[in-house]
């Protein structure tokens, strides 16, 4: 039991060991996950993939900059309910339906963090992203239309546009073991959604993603 216990100390010794990093040290890592994405009017949250690279450059042992390139799609989901009457001249209704409808918005982001080692491999982790919109679409069922033209036609005259930049705040933590990262962040939109409102709509999404660093 005792020869037991001392490998599995040696093992997390070593484990540590390797995930820790020098200053003047580079690393690259792809990483691959999921988003949970929502706005802050938004019905409900919605699951989609995520996917990029970050390249770190360490100062410390324990503090580093890393500048990332991501792609996510963002939004929201909406049940928007159907109410069908008993009879022509009726006022009841006999029964619903419902019709999910998401708000597709794809995004290439550039996530700036500074990274905090509090503990071999562990990194606290806070930074800004700004994001650059490559498309959007409105997609309920087999119908996907152009969010820019739906906005156009809500807000006929009154100038309003979906916003081609994302302005957010990443905070998160990461854990690295053997070269292999998961990374959870957070981030709150600074930007509006769409420009010229009286009330603003803003980006939230979670990030989770498993990553290799070479």
């Amino acid at each position: 039991m005792k020869k037991l216990l001392l490998l599995v100390a040696l093992m997390a010794v070593t484990l540590s060991a390797q995930a820790q990093h020098e200053q003047g040290d580079v690393t690259i890592q792809p990483r691959v996950g999921f988003t949970i994405s929502n706005i802050t009017d938004g019905d409900k949250s919605k699951l989609n993939l995520a996917y990029g690279v970050d390249f770190e450059r360490f100062f410390t042992d324990q503090f580093s900059l890393s500048l990332g390139l991501m792609f996510t799609n963002q939004g929201c989901k909406y049940d928007i309910i159907y109410y069908e009457p008993t009879n022509l001249g009726g006022s009841s209704s006999n029964g619903s339906s419902s019709n999910t409808t998401k708000l597709n918005i794809y995004y290439g982001s550039l996530p700036i963090m500074a990274n905090f080692y509090v503990l071999p491999g562990l990194a606290l982790k806070a930074g800004v992203q700004p994001a650059f919109r490559v498309k959007a679409k409105i997609e309920r069922g087999d119908t996907k239309l152009d969010l820019d033209n739906m906005i156009d036609m809500l807000f006929a005259g009154e100038g309003n546009k979906l916003n081609t930049f994302d302005l957010s705040i990443p905070v998160g933590l990461s854990y690295e073991i053997i070269g292999i990262t998961a990374d959870v962040r957070y981030n709150f939109g600074l930007t509006k959604l769409i420009s010229n409102t009286d009330k603003g709509i803003y980006n939230r999404v979670f990030t989770v993603t498993l990553g290799y660093k070479f």
